[in-house]
């Protein structure tokens, strides 16, 4: 597996979401139709601060995951869009372009590049992974053991 580094990630492609003050910085790869991805979301999103979490959406799950990706790119703020679906199952309304669509196929490429075979993909910013799932408390764990 390909070492993913902090500054070799191309968080114009992701989603970014800043918990306390951010200080540790998380990569995700993410399918919006993966039961493992949304769990570890719900988890950190309610157990952990003081972490910036960039996701990368990586639809592997089939043609309706790209469009949910899309639509939560597309949305107006992709943070909140990607939280609400993860949390709450509100399907995003936007409607994904081209663009959209372009992007998480850059992303696919790159967690296929990178070795990732599985989602959730995660890394730290010090590059190392790809971690697949594990409870905020185990991130925590992984964060202190590394930092």
């Amino acid at each position: 597996m390909a070492e993913f580094l902090e500054f070799q990630w191309p968080t114009e492609r992701a989603i970014k979401i800043k918990l306390g003050n951010g200080r540790f910085h998380i990569a995700v790869f993410a399918d919006p139709n993966c039961p493992w991805c949304k769990r570890f979301f719900e988890e950190s999103l309610t157990k952990v601060n003081d972490i910036e979490f960039y996701c990368f959406l990586d639809p592997i799950l089939g043609e309706d995951s790209a469009d949910i990706a899309a639509s939560i790119m597309a949305s107006k703020d992709p943070a909140k869009a990607w939280t609400e679906w993860v949390m709450e199952e509100k399907k995003p309304t936007a409607l994904g372009s081209k663009k959209d669509y372009d992007m998480i196929a850059d992303n696919a490429h790159l967690a296929e590049n990178l070795g990732v075979d599985t989602v959730p993909g995660i890394y730290l910013a010090n590059g190392k992974g790809p971690f697949g799932f594990m409870t905020a408390m185990e991130l925590i764990g992984k964060i202190e053991q590394e930092y």
